[in-house]
C-alpha cells in the first residue's frame, strides 16, 4: 500500500489515476445508458423515470461487482505466483473490494425489488410464469454468489490477515481464489439468465 501511495504521489502516477478515473466514468455512463432500452420503456411518465433509474442503478451495481471480480482474480493469481515481495497490498485490496461489495449488494437488492414490482407484479406471476421462474433461478444464483462473498469477507480474509506472518496465508489465498472463480462462474450464469429475460415478455399482466 505504501508503494501504491508513493506511485500516486508522482506526476506520472497522478496521470495514470486520472486516466483510470475517466475510463471508469465513461464505462459507467455507457453501462447505465442500457437502462434506456428494453423493458424499462414499458412505463410512461414519472413511473418510467423511476423504472429507468432503478434499472441504471442495478446495472451499475452488477457491473461493479462482476467487473471487479475479474481483476481481483488476476491479482490473487499473480500474488500467489510471485516469489519476491508483492507489488500490491492484497489485504488492503480485498478489504476495499469487500467495502464496495456492501454497496453493490444493497443497491442490487433495492433496485431489484423495484424492477420486480414493475415486471412481475405479484407472487403468483413469479411462481406461475416462465419469466418468473427464470427470475427465481437468477435469484438463486445471486444468493449463491452472496454466500461465497460472505465466506470470503468474514472467514477467509480475516484468517489471511491474522496468519500473514506464517505459511498459512498461502492456504487461505488458494481457497479464496477458488471462491472468486466460483463467483465469476455464477456471475456468468446470472448474465445468461438476464439475457434470456431480456428477450421475454414480462410476467406482469400475463
Amino acid at each position: 500500500m505504501a508503494d501504491y501511495k508513493k506511485a500516486i504521489g508522482r506526476p506520472e502516477g497522478m496521470a495514470e489515476l486520472c486516466r483510470d478515473l475517466i475510463t471508469a466514468c465513461l464505462a459507467a455512463v455507457l453501462l447505465a445508458s442500457l437502462a434506456g432500452t428494453g423493458h424499462a420503456q414499458i412505463e410512461e411518465g414519472w413511473m418510467s423515470l423511476v423504472h429507468v433509474g432503478a434499472d441504471a442503478a442495478h446495472l451499475l451495481a452488477a457491473g461493479a461487482w462482476l467487473g471487479g471480480l475479474v481483476p481481483l482474480g488476476f491479482i490473487l493469481l499473480s500474488h500467489s505466483m510471485r516469489d519476491e515481495e508483492p507489488i500490491v497490498d492484497v489485504d488492503w485490496i480485498l478489504l476495499r473490494f469487500s467495502s464496495m461489495g456492501y454497496v453493490a449488494v444493497g443497491t442490487l437488492a433495492a433496485s431489484g425489488l423495484i424492477n420486480s414490482w414493475f415486471l412481475v407484479g405479484s407472487v403468483t406471476s413469479l411462481l406461475t410464469t416462465l419469466y418468473g421462474q427464470i427470475l427465481l433461478a437468477k435469484l438463486g444464483l445471486f444468493g449463491a454468489m452472496l454466500a461465497l462473498a460472505a465466506a470470503n469477507r468474514f472467514w477467509f480474509v480475516p484468517r489471511m490477515i491474522k496468519t500473514e506472518d506464517s505459511r498459512a496465508p498461502a492456504v487461505w489465498l488458494g481457497r479464496l481464489r477458488y471462491h472468486v472463480l466460483g463467483e465469476q462462474f455464477l456471475g456468468l450464469m446470472v448474465l445468461l439468465a438476464v439475457s434470456v429475460l431480456g428477450t421475454m415478455r414480462p410476467a406482469v399482466g400475463q
